[in-house]
């Protein structure tokens, strides 16, 4: 079993060795890191090229910087391995995550595991097992099945899961060039759906470092309006999509209209329910309030989002 890790990296000399590390101190052998740095200004290109003069497996692509979807897409190109892993470059492999991971597939488009959260302020672990017991079945009835459970890191996160490059290559998996945020969501429901058979298992294989300063934790209005085109391009794919039980993708996409107009979301970014209500196809946003609550809530939004953020305010 061959693996492909793909790390994409701008700016990240602070915090990549110890990324590196973690991976080319997998006592697993057969794998590749390809390392794509994506026009950083620090010092990531002169440390990726120490790392490559000690470690073969690495292997070095630059761009200039276009973000992380289009440094993940560039790493699916060139990979060579069987399976696809993503690692982003904060983050650490644990020690034997390639030899269970081996140990563990056969043929799976996608294999998914648990993960660990790393709080860099106080160097303290958290653990909140997203897999719990161990199923096979198909992409799209484990979409259905887990994709509204609460758990403490996030379904649609693309590095708890390995995916075999030739299942991605078939079905033209990618991440939508020039999107900063929410590009998990459209990719891993994209995968889900077209997966015919998936595995999950519940060893804690990767370690997710919790930055003040990471993209996700940083409010960001680009990256806001990348969720709003994310949304748009699920909309627009699920909505005519016929043969496949859609209540649960209709009740996330009800549920982010819906957040549009919350009151954490004007708390963040101001008041613009004049830019949101020009920008919803309300039409999409009628047809995917399947349940009374998100009929409800679409009526009290469609009069005047103040009177939701009221409901809300009254109801919580």
């Amino acid at each position: 079993m061959t693996f492909s890790i793909i790390i994409p990296a701008y700016n990240a000399a602070a915090f990549l060795p110890k990324c590196l590390d973690s991976i080319l101190c997998q006592q697993y052998a057969d794998y590749e890191v390809l390392c794509i740095d994506d026009g950083s200004t620090d010092d990531t290109p002169k440390l990726l090229q120490q790392y490559a003069e000690r470690h073969p497996q690495l292997r070095i692509l630059t761009q200039p910087n276009q973000g992380m979807s289009t440094a993940r897409n560039r790493g699916i190109g060139e990979a060579q391995g069987e399976y696809i892993l993503f690692v982003d470059s904060d983050d650490l492999l644990t020690d034997s995550a390639l030899t269970t991971l081996a140990s563990e597939l056969n043929g799976e488009d996608i294999i998914g595991f648990n993960a660990k959260k790393l709080h860099e302020d106080t160097g303290e672990y958290s653990f909140h097992p997203t897999v719990r017991e161990p199923e096979s079945c198909d992409g799209w009835t484990y979409f259905c099945r887990h994709r509204l459970d609460p758990t403490d890191i996030h379904f649609v996160c693309i590095w708890q899961r390995a995916y075999r490059r030739q299942f991605m290559l078939d079905n033209n998996l990618r991440f939508a060039d020039g999107i900063l945020r929410a590009e998990d969501d459209l990719f891993t429901t994209e995968a889900m759906l077209a997966a015919r058979s998936l595995k999950t298992i519940n060893a804690c294989l990767y370690i997710y470092r919790i930055r003040a300063n990471s993209i996700t934790t940083t409010v960001d209005r680009r990256r806001f309006d990348d969720s709003l085109r994310v949304q748009r391009m699920l909309a627009d794919r699920f909505i005519p999509l016929q043969g496949v039980d859609k209540t649960i993708i209709y009740r996330v996409l009800a549920s982010n209209y819906i957040n549009l107009f919350s009151r954490k979301t004007k708390k963040l970014y101001g008041n613009i329910d004049r830019e949101m209500r020009r920008w919803v196809d309300w039409k999409q946003f009628h047809t995917v309030c399947i349940t009374s609550r998100h009929q409800r809530l679409y009526h009290l939004i469609h009069l005047h989002p103040v009177l939701f953020r009221l409901y809300e305010l009254l109801t919580h």
